[in-house]
């Protein structure tokens, strides 16, 4: 499966988490939109999240990498 990378820096560190989570099965799906926009579902019959701006993508991130952490119990 081939997918488009993002050409500013900020969208493409938003489109590299989103993509590993994808990878590896924490989200079902994510889509850009224009104008920093993204559109995430984390289960197939769960809501798809509107991210207005990159300030909401990167706190969903921050939220997933939170929920990951707390989930192996804060291991280094």
């Amino acid at each position: 499966m081939q997918h488009a990378v993002p050409d500013q820096f900020d969208d493409r560190l938003i489109w590299a988490f989103l993509h590993t989570f994808l990878q590896h099965g924490l989200i079902r799906s994510a889509v850009d939109g224009p104008h920093g926009q993204w559109f995430v579902q984390i289960t197939a019959d769960g809501p798809i999240h509107h991210l207005t701006d990159l300030d909401d993508a990167f706190d969903f991130v921050l939220d997933i990498l939170e929920i990951i952490d707390d989930v192996k119990g804060g291991e280094q």
